[in-house]
């Protein structure tokens, strides 16, 4: 296989995998953390008529009233804001961690209480609408709770509470039967995420996921997005973005559930199997939630196969790994920075064999190119026997066309897996290298310019400029195909240009290992040039 196909090959498979991705980010703004929402003591967020609803301190009960009241809840994970109006949370905001690269607060929820909010319960056979029922409400350490009973039919109970050691929420449905006849209970749960337009710019992507003996995935990336109907069985479900994951497994049975998205929000839903409820007696129904990083070893504490939303797709595990080897680097160099300029260097030290095997093999091949072309001049008359002819000039001189391109497919996953986690990783975000470059999940904006480039913006990016000068560079190191046109040639120049070009706004983690890859190749390109020139003056 010549350079050309296998370039042809290893381009395509680029820009099938990868350009419809980057094209979304054609017009990425830097990283912008939300701005923190002001914590009233006086008013909820929705005022009834001219009077703010009422704010429930801890240890407190509301009566059931005509008004909605607010509790406001805080702990060093969340900010939650609660609502008597079907005992709802209508805001919930991530704090951050202890000890670790932390944003200030990320939204992962706001929304009206009188419109709907998260984890909100039905009860599929009741005669009145909870979504539109006032609740009791008391506040109690770190567990919220609220009460609701429909005379003569049930009493519902649902407690929220919050684990202090881990980004998580248990809640809890009860529910006391008082009829005097045996009933069933199909509990349906309501949750959802903020959705952002435009989000997708920034890297970011929405996505619903449902877990059944593997992880099924639905873009919901766009208000046009149709909606998603979970498989049969499915043992908890939730939605995935850029850094963070709001996921619930219930204990009950999934018998039912989907997803959508609106302007504002993902919306999801899943009803349970019914409990059966004698009369006087009690049921529960309890729900595990995580809201919280995307974070690998977090995620996979629960022990519920959470840790797939991040190690999801076919390259999920290369991803993995290199995110382990990236932190445990990490601890030695303090620095994201310097751990990804070490883990390129193994990266390329790793496969440094089947390189040297396949640019060798090009650079031979170009090398035979004169002897290559006179054979097919003497033999043109018979392609069978100049291709013999030729195969038998590779085996003279140790040559495998084949080498030249199995060790780049080989190289392919790792490639996609680091294209796919730098812009991802959590770890990343916020972490500095050195100088101008201050966040490796956000552009390395050097200086602002006083005009606006088209499609790339007002800002100065340095690796960009540095990862198109090196692919050039290096462009212009690696063995020319005979008999390649000059189209070809042209087209093979072109783009590390085209793909520095697209890739202008990318995190700077990300160009800078592509950056690094290209300088340690042309380390590498230049040693293998010498080497085969030397070998083959000796072979002649």
């Amino acid at each position: 296989m010549d350079k050309n196909t296998v370039k042809a090959i290893v381009l395509a498979m680029m820009v099938m995998l990868l350009y419809p991705m980057l094209l979304k980010k054609f017009y990425p703004a830097a990283y912008q953390k939300q701005p923190a929402k002001a914590t009233v003591s006086q008013s909820g967020p929705v005022p009834t008529k001219e009077e703010a609803p009422p704010i429930v301190s801890e240890g407190t009960a509301l009566e059931k009233s005509a008004d909605p009241a607010v509790s406001i809840f805080e702990n060093s994970f969340y900010k939650a804001e609660f609502s008597t109006l079907g005992g709802t949370i209508t805001a919930l905001s991530f704090l951050g961690e202890k000890d670790r690269q932390a944003f200030t607060k990320t939204d992962l929820f706001t929304g009206d209480p009188r419109e709907s909010g998260i984890f909100g319960v039905s009860v599929l056979h009741e005669k009145a609408d909870l979504s539109e029922t006032i609740f009791k409400m008391v506040r109690k350490g770190e567990s919220v709770e609220f009460f609701y009973e429909l005379p003569g039919e049930y009493q519902l109970t649902k407690t929220y509470v919050f684990r202090g050691n881990r980004p998580a929420i248990d809640l809890s449905v009860r529910i006391k039967n008082l009829s005097e006849r045996e009933k069933h209970f199909p509990v349906t749960l309501n949750y959802g995420m903020s959705y952002e337009e435009g989000y997708q710019k920034n890297y970011g992507y929405y996505d619903a996921v449902a877990y059944t003996d593997k992880l099924q995935t639905k873009d919901l990336s766009g208000i046009k997005k149709k909606g998603f109907s979970f498989p049969d069985p499915t043992a908890w479900a939730g939605f995935v973005k850029k850094y963070f994951a709001l996921l619930v497994k219930p204990d009950g049975k999934i018998v039912e559930g989907s997803a959508t998205v609106d302007k504002k929000n993902l919306w999801g839903q899943m009803t349970l199997e019914p409990l059966t409820v004698t009369a006087g007696g009690e049921g529960e129904q309890a729900f595990l939630i995580y809201a919280g990083p995307q974070r690998y070893e977090l995620l996979k504490s629960f022990g519920a196969g959470f840790e797939e939303v991040f190690s999801r797709g076919f390259f999920g595990i290369f991803k993995t790994g290199i995110l382990a080897v990236l932190k445990f680097l990490n601890r030695y160099t303090h620095n994201f920075g310097w751990a990804l300029v070490i883990l390129t260097f193994l990266i390329k030290l790793l496969f440094a064999p089947l390189t040297h095997l396949s640019y060798g093999s090009m650079k031979k091949m170009q090398l035979l190119a004169p002897k290559m072309k006179a054979i097919q001049e003497h033999h043109k008359k018979d392609p069978a026997k100049s291709q013999k002819a030729i195969m038998e000039l590779y085996r003279r001189n140790k040559v495998n066309p084949m080498m030249g391109c199995l060790p780049m497919l080989i190289q392919i996953p790792v490639f996609i897996a680091m294209f796919k986690l730098l812009p991802e990783a959590i770890e990343l975000h916020g972490a500095p290298f050195i100088g101008w470059i201050k966040d490796l999940s956000a552009p390395d904006h050097f200086l602002t310019l006083p005009f606006t480039v088209p499609f790339l913006g007002n800002a100065l990016n340095i690796l960009p400029i540095t990862m198109a000068a090196s692919q050039v560079w290096y462009q212009k190191l690696m063995p020319a195909q005979p008999g390649s046109s000059p189209e070809q040639q042209t087209m093979m120049n072109i783009m590390p240009i085209f793909f520095g070009f697209i890739c202008y706004n990318m995190p700077s983690g990300l160009t800078l290992y592509w950056t690094l890859q290209n300088v340690f190749s042309i380390i590498q390109q230049t040693f293998i040039n010498r080497i085969v020139i030397v070998l083959h003056h000796e072979d002649q």
